[in-house]
């Protein structure tokens, strides 16, 4: 009897398997995998497209600079005790520096191209600073073209450097610029790309982003919160009309750091009106601005109060005492309500101004008084 139940569960189990095998057998034709369409991905792709063509007309204008240096050797950064690689900033790597490229350039005029000063060192009537020995600009077609210094203009951070050939001969695919005749207007929100020259000076870096602020350098400048780094120091600004609305320049390291996300673009028209002064050979020097020394941005979002990331060292703000973390609540009786209120009332005075600074630290609220000195 025993030996009737064993054949039977073993036929019956080789039942099971058999029918388990032909029901995981695939058909013999597999059904077309159909998606669905959601209604925004046409539009979706279309701003796409757009912005891949926006970036390839901004790159017709933009040219790779490389720019030697005769460096002094950087002594490495003192390891903290028992972290090794954790020392402080070690001043030869790019992410410190301007003097290490490729930068991004502007082409302005048929043996012209607008860089942004900051890449150049010390300033001088003369042209760079001692330190550079070589100024070298790659052009999309590959070919490489000394260049000098014939103009700086620090008031928005540009210099002019001037090839020997006619760019848009030499090179057909590179535009020159065509100035707006007025003024552009922008409006806080909107999207803005950066295409610059990469590490690859044949190769094109697009980041994008939007204006954050409209009145940067007396007015000068606008912000904007696309990544900038070297590579992009000096490339144009597009909005999404495909109009060029600005140049990146006034990137501060010590302020900003480098990709941290605000950046400054000179207005088009504030290029222009320089290069207008530069290609006559004029070097105009940058007038002392008044700097506090901190970044800040704003704690609370229904009332004053502006909490200090940075203190910038060497500066009125760290001589006064602020620190990390406090909160500045009012400079001078005004309430500081935003970033924007600090900014607007230190560039109401001038270098050597003094300022008095309400902040809270902890539970208990302070008052001292900030000389003003002048921007790095």
């Amino acid at each position: 009897m025993k030996k009737i139940a064993l054949a039977l569960a073993l036929v019956l189990g080789a039942g099971v398997a058999v029918t388990v095998a032909q029901e995981a057998k695939p058909e013999a034709k597999t059904a077309a995998v159909r998606y669905v369409s959601a209604p925004s991905m046409k539009l979706h792709q279309e701003l796409e497209s757009h912005r891949v063509a926006l970036a390839k007309f901004v790159s017709q204008h933009t040219v790779s600079v490389e720019i030697d240096y005769d460096r002094e050797p950087v002594a490495a950064a003192p390891s903290l005790p028992g972290l090794p690689g954790m020392g402080g900033p070690d001043m030869s790597d790019p992410f410190f520096r301007y003097d290490i490229g490729p930068f991004s350039g502007l082409v302005v005029g048929p043996n012209h191209i607008v860089i942004s000063d900051r890449c150049l060192g010390e300033f001088s009537k003369e042209g760079p600073s001692d330190a550079v020995e070589a100024i070298t600009v790659t052009l999309p077609n590959g070919e490489r073209w000394p260049a000098r210094v014939v103009g700086r203009h620090q008031q928005i951070d540009l210099a002019l450097l001037e090839l020997d050939c006619v760019i848009n001969e030499t090179c057909p695919e590179l535009q020159v610029l065509q100035f707006p005749s007025e003024k552009v207007k922008l409006s806080r929100g909107e999207g803005v790309i950066v295409v610059g020259r990469g590490q690859n000076p044949l190769g094109t870096l697009v980041n994008d982003g939007i204006v954050s602020a409209l009145e940067r350098e007396d007015g000068r400048a606008f912000q904007l919160d696309a990544r900038i780094g070297n590579s992009t120091l000096g490339a144009p600004v597009v909005n999404s009309k495909g109009t060029l609305v600005g140049m990146v320049t006034f990137h501060n390291h010590p302020t900003f750091g480098q990709a941290s996300g605000v950046s400054y673009a000179a207005y088009i028209h504030e290029v222009r009106d320089a290069y207008d002064a530069m290609k006559e050979g004029k070097f105009i020097p940058r007038p002392p601005a008044p700097f506090m020394g901190i970044g800040a941005n704003k704690k609370w979002p229904d009332k004053p109060g502006l909490e200090i990331g940075n203190v910038v060292p060497g500066t009125g703000a760290e001589k006064a005492g602020l620190r990390m973390n406090d909160i500045i609540t009012q400079v001078d009786g005004r309430d500081m309500n935003d970033l924007e209120d600090l900014l607007k009332l230190i560039s109401e005075h001038k270098v050597g101004d003094t300022l008095k600074v309400k902040f809270i630290r902890g539970e208990e609220e302070k008052t001292v008084e900030v000389t003003l000195g002048a921007r790095p």
